[in-house]
C-alpha cells in the first residue's frame, strides 16, 4: 500500500527523539529526503542507508550486498525502535552480572519485534533480530 509523506513524517516525528539511541550507525535526517523513487530516513555514507519505499511503505537497509527488508511499515519502524528503546532501558536497569536476565530481555525483544511486525525478525541476519540479539548480549 502506497505511503504519503504524511505518514513518512509522523513515523520520523516518532523516531527521531530515539534516534541516538538505535542500532543504525549513521546520521538521521532530521527530515526525509526524496532520492528518486525512495525516501532516505538514514544514512551512512558510502556504506548504506535506510529507506522508505512510499510505493508499498516497506522500510530496507540498502548498502553493497543489496536491500534487506527491515520493517514492512514505516509505522512498525517506528513501533520497532520505540520498543527497541524500552529494551535498552530495562537492560540498563539489571545488575551488571546478571547475564542470564540480560538475555532473557534480547528474547523478549525478539518476540515484540515478532508482534509488530513478522518481517522485522523473519531472519536472524535481519536488522532489528541482530539488535534484539546484542542487546541480550550486552554489546548495545
Amino acid at each position: 500500500m502506497p505511503t504519503d509523506d504524511a505518514t513518512i513524517e509522523a513515523a520520523l516525528a516518532r523516531i527521531l527523539p530515539l534516534r541516538d539511541r538505535l542500532p543504525y550507525p549513521g546520521t538521521w535526517l532530521a527530515s526525509p529526503r526524496v532520492d528518486g523513487a525512495v525516501v532516505v530516513l538514514a544514512e551512512d555514507t558510502g556504506l548504506s542507508r535506510l529507506l522508505v519505499d512510499p510505493a508499498t511503505d516497506t522500510v530496507c537497509l540498502v548498502d553493497d550486498d543489496g536491500s534487506e527488508p527491515v520493517n514492512a511499515t514505516v509505522d512498525a519502524f517506528a513501533a520497532c525502535a520505540e520498543a527497541f528503546v524500552q529494551a535498552q532501558v530495562a537492560a540498563a536497569a539489571l545488575p551488571e552480572d546478571a547475564d542470564d536476565d540480560l538475555e532473557a530481555v534480547g528474547e523478549r525483544l525478539a518476540d515484540r519485534f515478532r508482534e509488530i511486525d513478522p518481517v522485522s525478525v523473519a531472519h536472524e541476519n535481519r536488522f532489528w533480530s541482530l539488535a534484539a540479539e546484542e542487546l541480550g548480549y550486552g554489546m548495545i
